[in-house]
């Protein structure tokens, strides 16, 4: 999303230093840190909330199926047997299309005896 090049962060520091001023700049970095430190930790707040809040209802064990980069992070974590899972509807289709075909197949090989 915040996809900057050195282009781009070069422009924007330069533009800072003609519309800001060289002396403000260092105070206004200040200024800029500690709104992201309060962001983060509002999200880290709102994250021990969320967690308490899922031990209080006993419900652990759904907070960690939802949490799925845990999952992957782990060590054993078996990405082929995860797939599975998700293809397993699209095998059944395929496997009763490849049915359907082979009936189709079976009935078009059979002789037609209703010509005269």
């Amino acid at each position: 999303m915040l996809d900057f090049g050195w282009t781009e962060l070069i422009l924007i520091m330069a533009l800072a230093v003609l519309v800001i001023g060289p002396s403000e700049i260092p105070a206004m970095m200040r200024g800029l840190g500690r709104i992201v430190r309060r962001i983060q930790y509002m999200k880290y707040a709102v994250t021990q909330q969320f967690d308490d809040f899922m031990k209080d209802a006993d419900m652990e064990d759904i907070g960690r199926s939802v949490n799925f980069e845990a999952e992957r992070n782990a060590q054993n974590f078996d990405e082929a047997a995860a797939d599975e899972d998700v293809m397993e509807p699209f095998m059944v289709e395929k496997k009763e299309a490849s049915e359907d075909v082979k009936q189709k197949e079976e009935v078009s090989d059979e002789p037609d005896n209703t010509k005269s």
